[in-house]
């Protein structure tokens, strides 16, 4: 096992934080009916998700940078979206 690489840690955050993004956006997509957005963000999750499997299949630390981006991009998607808010 190859020890920490700042790049990959950086990169596996923002991958697993978009991702996060991506699967909001997917969601909303679908519950509308817009089945092409929705299949688009849906191969955006896939390829963002492969991205993050390949890195931490390497090295199990990279679930630590995957699980923080996680909680940041969906944090940062509910917070700013203000188009969703209830009246």
């Amino acid at each position: 096992m190859e020890g920490l690489n700042l790049f990959k840690f950086l990169l596996v955050f923002v991958a697993t934080g978009v991702g996060d993004i991506f699967w909001t956006f997917y969601i909303r997509r679908t519950s509308e009916g817009k089945a092409l957005q929705a299949s688009l963000f849906s191969a955006a999750i896939m390829v963002t998700g492969g991205l993050v499997i390949i890195t931490y299949v390497e090295n199990k630390w990279y679930l630590v940078p995957a699980a923080l981006g996680a909680l940041a991009g969906t944090y940062f998607t509910v917070k700013t979206d203000s188009s969703r808010r209830l009246k």
